[in-house]
């Protein structure tokens, strides 16, 4: 379920101080979206636009047009995903998770060997290690409650982990000339392969629900979610 992390994006408000392009007619701050008739703002934007390059590693500089809409994106199915919560506070990670998070990402990065490169890091990005953090904690949050809404949904089948060892699987290491594994030392990670799978699909289509019932303004156009400018996607309308 690694693709359910980046569903989640920070709500704090931070001055991005790095040169973004900017699509046509936008100004420097205000609201870009409201979801329901909450706001998310064009800081708001910017700094998820630069917490996925950071994770990504890559470059602010070859920030694209798509990676922008992307996140924004992302924002809206957050914001979506976040107004189902009834107990958010119990699924928060605790500090000391959060911390042990934060370890293994710096240890990713050479720059993260020492404090001073790692805030020079950080900084590149528009990014402090509080933000960082911050952005961790929410992204944990909605993937330990989408964990608790979908997986009980999921039944994988036996007949689809043989499937799966025999037809991908054994392929796959004949090809490569790496040691055949037998079907009983792989047939646990099969079937959390296959349950990651089959929840990343239920949340598809629990986000496009989502998406449809939901009131949409926006005042940039975003294709892969079928919203035009300025035009509002209220609930019932397809």
């Amino acid at each position: 379920m690694r693709r359910i992390l980046h569903f989640a994006m920070v709500m704090l408000l931070c001055p991005v101080p790095l040169a973004l392009p900017a699509f046509g007619g936008e100004v420097i701050d205000g609201v870009v979206v409201t979801v329901n008739h909450k706001p998310i703002f064009r800081s708001d934007w910017d700094e998820a636009v630069c917490y996925e390059l950071f994770m990504q590693r890559k470059p602010v500089a070859q920030v694209t047009e798509a990676d922008r809409l992307t996140a924004l994106q992302r924002l809206i199915d957050r914001q979506l995903l976040t107004a189902q919560m009834s107990e958010a506070h119990s699924l928060q990670p605790s500090e000391d998770d959060l911390q042990t998070d934060v370890a293994k990402l710096r240890a990713q990065f050479s720059e993260g060997k020492d404090d001073d490169g790692w805030r020079k890091l950080l900084a590149g990005y528009g990014l402090n290690e509080a933000l960082l953090k911050a952005h961790l904690r929410t992204e944990v949050q909605v993937m330990n409650f989408v964990e608790v809404r979908l997986r009980a949904n999921v039944h994988v089948q036996p007949e689809e982990i043989e499937s799966y060892y025999n037809e991908q699987l054994l392929p796959d290491l004949k090809k490569n000339g790496t040691k055949v594994l037998s079907f009983q030392d792989v047939e646990p990670r099969i079937h959390e392969l296959l349950t990651q799978q089959h929840m990343d699909e239920l949340l598809d289509a629990w986000l496009h629900n989502l998406r449809q019932q939901a009131d949409i303004r926006s005042s940039v156009p975003i294709p892969a979610l079928n919203i035009s400018a300025d035009q509002p996607r209220a609930a019932g309308m397809n």
